[in-house]
């Protein structure tokens, strides 16, 4: 009598830790969707596509302290010295175009 009492214990405990962790991962999945907690984290998915509106075009290293780094944030390239204390955005001015590349070199 007892063995059998045993081992429903057992299957009843496996079952909810089976329940439990797919709760877990259906609750990760609707997170990195934004079904839910986007209006508390601002989160609207992680899957954004490749559209990136900050981009590291050059750095120059002047120093062992001291960086010089073009960025470009959405049709704006900005001149900035990194320091070990303090960063100073030197310039700012419209970005330039992307160059074509010509079809020989494309494929």
């Amino acid at each position: 009598m007892t063995d059998i009492v045993d081992w429903t214990h057992y299957f009843f405990a496996v079952a909810v830790l089976a329940i439990l962790v797919g709760a877990l991962g259906l609750f990760g999945h609707a997170v990195r969707k934004g079904w839910i907690l986007q209006n508390v984290t601002g989160l609207r998915g992680f899957a954004m596509g490749n559209h990136r509106r900050l981009r590291l075009k050059e750095t120059l290293v002047i120093d062992p302290r001291r960086r010089l780094v073009i960025v470009q944030a959405d049709a704006t390239e900005h001149v900035v010295l990194l320091g070990a204390e303090a960063e100073t955005v030197l310039a700012s001015q419209p970005a330039p175009p992307e160059p074509e590349m010509p079809l020989e070199a494309a494929s």
